[in-house]
């Protein structure tokens, strides 16, 4: 079916919504918004707004608003959701760069170019990186490792290169180059051995939640980074989670499956991690504070990003 809905300026847009039934009590201001803000990344925060019909496979989403849909309460979600993303962002670059120090100790420990010897890595990482490559995972791996250190304009990177033409640098300069996705890209690679020393350093009872958790944690990071919504957007893939006899702080949603595949889970991980990296840290009590910021609505609610009764009661935010 081809696409035909016709180009609408803000006036337009505005009477659009108003059309379908949202309260507005300032078209001028909500004009600002939508000049500011647009009309379709607004949507995604009204979705939930919408009125629907059926159940199941045939739940249908309509395009009137329903009873007492206030567009001031939309602004309200949409800045809500973009305090959220920062908080989120500020913690997670916490993560990343304790964790680059320990999978670079961890690693530097079997030599200085451990990240591209395969036998100092896990065979499964020698892979195909998709089915009929002739390229594994690993040499797809070092393949954009290198093209990054290649285009690098760091003064580090700089310096190594002219003062040591043609060699590859050791795992503790490489490691300042990989981003998130890489490190964990990298961690999957890593013998059983070194995955699980890097798991207990931050409290994580098993490699394979830990590999589960930066994954989750990866794709997290870009929805915050490229500025898309985040308060109640599913994870791709629900992550393993502790027993409550593994990790009894966690243990409070762990058979909780609307929490462990939205916001909440990952909020808990990002706590989690912060009591081996910084015990002392106030992120905590800086994210309890935001949550309680939440919009006060009778059509959505803090639930909806997985957050159970009483959440801020469990030990885990004590």
């Amino acid at each position: 079916m081809a696409y035909s809905k016709p180009y609408l300026p803000v006036p337009d847009q505005l009477a659009l919504i108003k059309g379908r039934g949202m309260v507005i009590s300032d078209d001028a201001l909500a004009e600002v918004y939508l000049n500011r803000i647009g009309y379709y990344r607004l949507s995604g925060y009204w979705y939930p707004y919408r009125e629907s019909q059926g159940s199941g496979a045939s739940f249908i989403v309509g395009d009137r608003f329903r009873p007492d849909t206030k567009f001031s309460e939309i602004v309200e979600l949409y800045v809500f959701d973009k305090k959220l993303r920062l908080l989120m962002m500020d913690v997670i670059e916490r993560i990343e760069i304790a964790l680059r120090v320990q999978i670079t100790l961890e690693l530097g420990k079997l030599g200085a170019q451990a990240h591209r010897d395969a036998q100092a890595l896990h065979p499964n990482f020698q892979r195909a990186s998709a089915p009929g490559s002739t390229e594994s995972r690993h040499q797809k791996w070092l393949r954009l490792h290198d093209e990054a250190f290649a285009r690098s304009k760091e003064e580090f990177a700089k310096h190594f290169k002219s003062k040591y033409t043609g060699e590859h640098p050791p795992i503790w300069i490489a490691a300042e180059l990989w981003d998130f996705g890489a490190m964990s890209l990298l961690y999957s690679g890593m013998r059983k051995n070194g995955q699980l020393a890097v798991a207990q350093f931050f409290g994580v009872p098993s490699f394979q939640i830990m590999e589960s958790w930066l994954h989750t944690l990866n794709v997290a990071r870009n929805i915050c980074a490229h500025h898309s919504r985040f308060w109640n957007k599913p994870t791709p893939v629900q992550p393993k989670w502790p027993t409550p006899a593994e990790s009894p702080d966690l243990g409070h949603i762990a058979t909780n499956v609307h929490a462990l595949t939205r916001v909440y889970a990952i909020a808990c991980m990002c706590a989690h991690f912060l009591k081996a990296i910084n015990p002392n840290s106030s992120w905590l009590m800086r994210f309890k504070a935001l949550a309680a910021t939440f919009p006060s609505s009778s059509i959505v609610s803090i639930k909806s990003a997985g957050f159970p009764q009483d959440w801020d009661k469990a030990n885990l935010w004590a």
